[in-house]
């Protein structure tokens, strides 16, 4: 081999050598970055589970957090479902407004009771009922504020309602007192204005073939009743035609009547017989009448008794005795 293949062989030589000192370094530092790196990894990994060992604390302390914070929501939900109860009781103008925000609260109630099963799943329903829990009672406030000032209207009301009442009575009151005076005037008036028969003079008359009429005081003898008897003058009576009634009532209590249709009415509304009726001209003065009521059939002996009426009114009364 000459001297230049030789030099050439250990040029090469020193290149190969050269290369795998570059090769072992380059190995080695390789080696140190993937140390350090493992060691980072390592690092990190520890970091970690430091942070989830503290997330799953957090996580644990937010849940009981979040337990007792529900029973507080789940408390003020059900306060302001009484205060709602409360105020629909009082306040009817209002009832369909009370029972939409009674509903809601109802609603929340079932939702939050709902969560429950997943522990972390109700503390995010907690904070978010809460924040509606909050809205709701904002909406309480409202109302409450509105409850009161229709309160305080309604009180003016009722103050402004019992002295119309106050007055009312006392209207009523002097308004019956008058009408009970009228009532008495009237009633004065009424009876003052009634006519009164006085001289009455009831007896039995016989009716001669001549048609004269004589009194006889035999039963058998009698052809009809006669009552002759002076109505009184009265200046508060009106005037005009009136119409009297006579009443022969016999000694067995019945009226003697030529019909039963024969009625009219008296003060108290009541139907009565007559036996037989006369009209007058009425002008305040006093007038002289007489009566006759036929009879029909021969009657009994016994104790009789008349009776005048004139606008249902009695006027006045007498008694005879037929034998």
């Amino acid at each position: 081999m000459s001297e230049e293949n030789k030099d050439q062989g250990k040029k090469r030589d020193g290149v190969y050598i050269i290369i795998i000192l570059l090769l072992i370094l380059g190995g080695g530092y390789m080696i140190y970055l993937l140390s350090e790196k493992n060691k980072s990894l390592n690092d990190c990994s520890n970091n970690r589970a430091d942070l989830e060992l503290q997330l799953e604390e957090l996580n644990l302390m937010m849940e009981d957090e979040g337990v007792a914070m529900g029973e507080n929501v789940k408390e003020n939900l059900e306060n302001m479902l009484s205060m709602y109860n409360n105020m629909e009781a009082s306040n009817a103008d209002m009832q369909d407004s009370i029972a939409a925000q009674k509903e809601k609260i109802s609603n929340l109630l079932v939702e939050l009771e709902d969560a429950k099963g997943d522990k972390r799943h109700y503390v995010s329903k907690v904070y978010e009922l809460q924040k509606e829990a909050e809205t709701l009672r904002n909406i309480m406030k409202d109302y409450l504020r509105t409850i009161d000032s229709l309160n305080t209207v309604n009180q003016g009301l009722v103050v402004d309602l019992e002295e119309a009442t106050n007055n009312l009575n006392n209207v009523t009151t002097e308004r019956d007192e008058l009408q009970n005076t009228t009532n008495e005037l009237t009633d004065k008036v009424n009876k003052g204005s009634k006519l009164v028969a006085s001289s009455i003079v009831s007896e039995g008359i016989k009716e001669k073939s001549s048609g004269s009429y004589k009194e006889t005081t035999k039963a058998r003898s009698c052809t009809h009743i006669r009552a002759c008897f002076r109505v009184g003058s009265n200046a508060i009576a009106n005037k005009g035609n009136k119409t009297i009634y006579l009443r022969v009532i016999g000694p067995n209590g019945s009226v003697l009547t030529s019909s039963t249709s024969n009625t009219f009415k008296a003060d108290n509304g009541t139907n009565m017989l007559y036996s037989d009726k006369k009209s007058i001209n009425y002008q305040n003065e006093a007038v002289d009448v007489c009566i006759f009521y036929e009879l029909g059939t021969e009657i009994e002996k016994g104790n009789y008794k008349t009776q005048l009426y004139c606008e249902g009114a009695l006027m006045g009364s007498d008694d005879f005795v037929l034998k």
